[in-house]
């Protein structure tokens, strides 16, 4: 049994122009709540669905050659994903795509094994529906995005290297070519990085929402292996050195 407090307000209309409200007297009343029963018929109704829920989580997506981890400056684990966005972003939205970036805090689990890789799988490390957008960015703002990716201690990269010195990056290159300030770039990155993120240099700039999910891009990069008979690939090598 629970007590909840239920505040009453009583208003009256302030003086003016135009009619508003404020509060002239506060009390609270405490009233009982049983705790309820199932609903027999809403469990009933529930259960197929909640059974094709599981069935689905339960589905093999592909097959990870060799554990994945999540580390920092970058990890096998956060480079994997990145690139599950920078090949879904070029293959249904931009060709130009050139580079994809992943927040190290949004993954949550902190290893993937070897072996068979379930839908579950990928909803327990991205369980957030945070959306795939993609924009345009001049080389200096992408200096300046990566500095403050380095003085976060990195994160998940695809089509980039770079080196973090002083917590600032140095020896950036977009597909091996060094970075030129003057350039443009195409980059896909999260919607919760660009407008909620701690970065505020991406808020002001165009952004092409594509209402994909990252959680799904990265099932359907994994899937796209499965149809092949293939692993998915995965690049173990470092795309992000810390020298301090």
């Amino acid at each position: 049994m629970r007590k909840y407090l239920i505040i009453l307000l009583f208003t009256g209309f302030l003086p003016g122009c135009h009619p508003g409200y404020r509060p002239t007297e506060l009390k609270y009343s405490g009233y009982n709540i049983q705790r309820l029963s199932a609903d027999s018929a809403v469990t009933a109704m529930l259960r197929p669905y909640a059974a094709e829920v599981s069935r689905k989580m339960r589905d093999t997506v592909g097959q990870i050659p060799v554990p994945i981890r999540k580390e920092l400056p970058d990890g096998a684990l956060g480079n994997f994903l990145a690139d599950s966005y920078l090949a879904m972003a070029r293959r249904k939205f931009d060709p130009s795509v050139q580079m994809a970036f992943l927040n190290n805090g949004g993954i949550r689990i902190n290893q993937i094994p070897a072996g068979p890789v379930l839908r579950g799988t990928i909803y327990e490390v991205m369980p957030f529906d945070n959306e795939m957008v993609i924009l345009s960015v001049s080389g200096a703002q992408l200096q300046a995005y990566l500095d403050f990716v380095a003085a976060e201690g990195g994160g998940g990269v695809a089509g980039l290297t770079m080196t973090i010195s002083g917590k600032k990056a140095t020896g950036v290159r977009v597909g091996g070519t060094p970075l030129d300030p003057n350039g443009t770039y195409v980059m896909a990155n999260s919607d919760y990085t660009v407008f909620s993120g701690g970065f505020v240099g991406l808020k002001t700039l165009p952004v092409r929402r594509t209402g994909y999910l990252l959680r799904d891009a990265t099932i359907d990069y994994c899937l796209d292996f499965r149809q092949r008979g293939i692993p998915v690939a995965v690049d173990t090598e470092k795309r992000i050195r810390n020298v301090q």
